[in-house]
């Protein structure tokens, strides 16, 4: 069965705004990336409880007629309520680390990212996991075996694609965003020297 990680769509403010919305592109991107998974047949549909996952997730729960199950695990990696000025000082350096360098709180926090996913993967089916960056980077960096906090740069409403195989991770496809336009493309989403 594979995984398909959904980046949330463009938000409508950013790290100032604990729980933001999509910005009107961002809804634009939602409705492509639901598009782009037509084809596929999943099972479940997983989303982080923040509400630009959960807007994010309203055309390919439409697309799907699945009901978004909402789970933590899939969350960011800071909580929301952090203040604004704590969270901008420390997500550059953070992003630009490795896991093996993280407090044992955040080490934590991605190994239960990886044990999720691969719960995901034992079912029946295909899920769709509409998340963050890092958390869709973990998963990424577990199948390839990078401590990278970011082995590769996600752009908005991008689709990463994993097989789960004897409960390992297997990359099939990083943070596409072929189903975007140009002009649609929003974050960053080209690797990083060294990555997959």
């Amino acid at each position: 069965m594979t995984l398909y990680l959904v980046r949330h769509g463009l938000a409508a403010a950013g790290l100032d705004d604990l729980d933001p919305g999509l910005a009107p592109l961002g809804h634009e991107q939602a409705a492509i990336a639901a598009r782009a998974l037509s084809g596929r047949e999943p099972s479940r549909l997983v989303v982080s409880p923040l509400r630009r996952t959960r807007e994010t997730a309203e055309p390919i729960a439409k697309t799907f007629g699945l009901e978004p199950e909402i789970r933590a695990e899939v969350a960011e990696v800071f909580d929301p309520s952090v203040p604004p000025e704590e969270r901008k000082a420390i997500i550059g350096p953070f992003m630009e680390g490795t896991w093996s360098d993280q407090p044992e709180t955040l080490r934590a926090w991605r190994q239960r990212v990886v044990d999720t996913l691969t719960e995901f993967g034992s079912g029946d089916g295909d899920v769709i996991v509409v998340s963050h960056y890092i958390a869709i980077c973990v998963a990424i960096g577990e199948a390839t075996r990078n401590d990278r906090v970011v082995p590769v740069k996600l752009g908005n409403a991008s689709i990463t694609a994993l097989d789960v195989v004897r409960d390992k991770l297997v990359l099939v496809s990083a943070g596409s965003t072929d189903h975007l336009s140009d002009g649609q493309i929003t974050g960053i989403a080209s690797a990083l020297p060294g990555g997959p």
